[in-house]
């Protein structure tokens, strides 16, 4: 009995130490800026998926409006909203380096807002 019960504690209190640190969180390298000879920005890319995400915002605040799940006034106020998001990322994405890492942010947190306006304003 103990030939058996002292290699499954061993094997137990192992699997058990081992657990914690193969759940850390290692962040992935940054691309982009500084983190290359002759890198600059380049978040074309970033900026496109940012505009896709705007677009769908924009469906389905027409969707909420068309289904009346959300009053005339929300409805265009939150089409504002987005209109002037839209209109900030083509003036910041205009340069054709696309977005620097402080524009993303700014317009990754515009869109979030908006997002849980929407969340908030549907009945």
């Amino acid at each position: 009995m103990r030939t058996i019960l002292f290699p499954l504690a061993a094997a137990a209190s192992a699997l058990a130490v081992a657990t914690p640190a193969a759940a850390q969180y290692y962040p992935q390298q940054r691309q982009g800026y500084a983190w290359g000879y002759g890198q600059q920005y380049n978040y074309r890319g970033h900026a496109r998926a940012l505009q896709r995400r705007v677009d769908h915002i924009q469906r389905e605040i027409h969707r909420l409006g068309v289904y009346r799940m959300i009053s005339r006034r929300e409805h265009q106020n939150l089409q504002r909203d987005a209109r002037e998001i839209e209109r900030r990322l083509r003036r910041d994405a205009r340069d054709g380096r696309g977005l620097n890492p402080n524009e993303m942010y700014n317009t990754e947190r515009r869109i979030a807002r908006l997002e849980m306006k929407i969340a908030r304003d549907v009945r």
